[in-house]
């Protein structure tokens, strides 16, 4: 039986990020690969883990890997976007029951604390070089978002949450952030067979 984990991210960035860490886990893995096939979809926004998710699953995974398929999937979310959303709970529950009632084995949960922004101003330095701006600036904000938009904007750019990077997540310390998140990427660790003390 062939295996297949997906991972349903938030936005573009988040499918560049996870690519690098799952790259990064590989190495650690003790055969050097995987023996599952990986599937990274975006659904655009915390609401689409409700309406985009389950559809992505029937229709272009399930179909592409057929019933002899063991299926991870993994939920990837912003803890914080509750602080954004209009009316705030998903029914993580739900979600996980409908697609186990579709064909998936297992459901892991991975929320980056407050946001994968958060996440990725663990390596400040990949950042701030990313965006050419010296050792010394000054980082401030309320939060991870707010943090990196007044970097870019130092930088006379715009960060758009969830948009592809423009070369960023290729700038950043994977390693690292991975190290620093390493209690909330566990999930995703366990599902690709690495052990991550």
């Amino acid at each position: 039986m062939s295996k297949c984990l997906v991972l349903f991210v938030e936005g573009y960035t988040e499918v560049e990020f996870y690519k690098q860490v799952v790259a990064n886990a590989r190495k650690l893995h003790p055969a050097g690969r995987f023996d599952t096939n990986i599937e990274y979809r975006n659904v655009r926004g915390v609401g689409g883990f409700k309406s985009i998710a389950l559809r992505k699953f029937v229709k272009e995974i399930k179909p592409k890997y057929g019933n002899d398929c063991e299926f991870t999937i993994a939920l990837c979310s912003d803890t914080d976007v509750f602080d954004f959303a209009p009316k705030p709970p998903i029914k993580w529950n739900e979600i996980k029951k409908q697609l186990v009632d579709n064909g998936a084995s297992k459901i892991i949960h991975i929320q980056a604390k407050r946001s994968i922004e958060d996440w990725f101003l663990y390596d400040t330095e990949g950042i701030l070089r990313f965006l050419r701006l010296g050792k010394n600036t000054n980082v401030s904000g309320k939060n991870g978002y707010d943090k990196l938009q007044h970097l870019y904007k130092q930088a006379n750019k715009i960060y758009y949450k969830g948009i592809q990077s423009n070369g960023m997540i290729g700038c950043l310390n994977i390693e690292k952030i991975a190290d620093s998140v390493k209690d909330q990427l566990n999930p995703l660790y366990q599902a690709l067979g690495v052990n991550k003390n």
